[in-house]
């Protein structure tokens, strides 16, 4: 009888580790996930922002990102859905750096703390 005890205290604790193993494999997945899609955001907003140029420069046959305009356009495109976005321009390049925050499923109920994934991308206005 005292065996059969033992048996069940081994499943339970396999199970319970079969469990965590999941949970983590989960939660990687998520964290890996949010990275794709801060990265994806970061490139396609700062694209974004290169494009609107100052018109009075590009007259002049000077291309110069209009800041105001380029800020507008890649937060646009980053914003929403709990992001944080940070946008820098200067003359000739546009920054985005997107922060997204990702909380933990399974692995909370064993004190995981929430994790925040950032990625970062430039762009600059080209001729062609």
């Amino acid at each position: 009888m005292a065996e059969r005890g033992a048996v069940h205290l081994v499943l339970v604790a396999l199970l319970f580790a079969a469990t965590l193993m999941i949970g983590l494999a989960v939660d990687i997945t998520r964290i890996g996930i949010a990275w794709r899609e801060a990265s994806h955001l970061a490139n396609t907003a700062a694209e974004a922002g290169a494009g609107w140029i100052d018109e009075e420069e590009a007259r002049n046959d000077r291309i110069v990102v209009d800041p105001v305009a380029a800020r507008t356009a890649a937060r646009a495109v980053a914003a929403g859905g709990g992001r944080s976005v940070m946008v820098t321009t200067t003359e000739d390049l546009v920054c985005v750096r997107v922060r997204i925050r990702v909380r933990p499923g399974l692995l909370a109920l064993v004190g995981a703390a929430p994790k925040n994934v950032t990625a970062t991308a430039c762009a600059e206005p080209r001729m062609g």
